[in-house]
This record gives structure tokens, C-alpha cells and sequence, in this order.
């Protein structure tokens, strides 16, 4: 089991680390992030407004790199 300090790994998320770079650094699997949300939002340490921005801007880079990908492409064409 990984310990993490609630205190660390709030700071790192609001400071902007992304899940995969939260994941890295705290040595997590993606079910575990998940559950230390859970926990975090149980804690009242986390919002489930911030929980919800997270996705929300994990799906916008996802769109993002799409376009990009798509702008190469036509790009090469």
C-alpha cells in the first residue's frame, strides 16, 4: 500500500500536475488515483466540484491533441 500525504498531493493537484503526473509521482495505478480522490473528498479535503473541473480539462486536452493530431495530418496531405 502507497502512503501519501493528503497535504502534498492536494498541492500537486491544484498547482496543476495532471492525473498521469500525479499517478507518476505518487506512485498510483488509475483505480488508486481514483481512490484517493475518494478519500480526499471524503476528507473535505477535495471537492467534488474540482473532481469534476479534473475531468473536465483531462477531456478538453483529449480534444485538444485530437485537433493537433488532425492538423498534422492534413498538414502531410
Amino acid at each position: 500500500m502507497v502512503k501519501i500525504k493528503a497535504k502534498d498531493f492536494v498541492s500537486d493537484m491544484r498547482d496543476g500536475l495532471d492525473d498521469s503526473a500525479l499517478m507518476n509521482k505518487y506512485g498510483l495505478t488509475p483505480d488508486g488515483l481514483q481512490s484517493v480522490f475518494e478519500k480526499l473528498i471524503e476528507a473535505d479535503l477535495m471537492t467534488v466540484p474540482e473532481l469534476y473541473e479534473r475531468a473536465r480539462l483531462s477531456d478538453s486536452q483529449v480534444t485538444r491533441a485530437f485537433v493537433e493530431a488532425q492538423k498534422a495530418i492534413d498538414e502531410l496531405a
